[in-house]
């Protein structure tokens, strides 16, 4: 009876320590081990960081996008700008840079920059396209 249990004692220690070790070799080299865990944990973390970044990037763009949907007069301002729109009493005068004759050994330079006439166009084929 005592060798009996001898050999249980036995194999019962020898299960424990196999499940022991298994429990080990699963934990440090397993599919999900720890270290993989703590990467998946610090990019979660990074993860919630950039999200809470871009809704408050988010929230500051919408209050500037209703500022400069409802705010008269940068609406007015942009609409004098880009659309070249005046109100009734107002005269406006285009300034236009002078440029010497040409002569026929010149070439003409080409102009980079449009026309304000030009702009205006661009703008109503816009709005019209709309």
């Amino acid at each position: 009876m005592r060798n009996e249990h001898k050999v249980l004692d036995r194999g019962l220690k020898l299960t424990v320590l196999f499940t022991l070790l298994l429990a080990i070799y699963t934990v440090l080299f397993g599919e999900n081990n720890i270290f993989k865990y703590f990467d998946k944990v610090e990019t979660r973390n990074e993860l919630i960081s950039q999200v809470e970044s871009l809704k408050s990037e988010n929230k500051k763009l919408q209050r500037t996008i209703d500022y400069l949907q409802n705010d008269p007069f940068y609406i007015e301002k942009k609409a004098r700008e880009n659309l070249g729109l005046i109100k009734e009493d107002e005269e406006v005068y285009v300034l236009v840079n002078y440029k010497k004759p040409q002569t026929k050994d010149e070439e003409p330079e080409p102009s980079n920059q449009t026309k304000w006439i030009d702009k205006i166009k661009e703008k109503y084929q816009e709005f019209k396209i709309q």
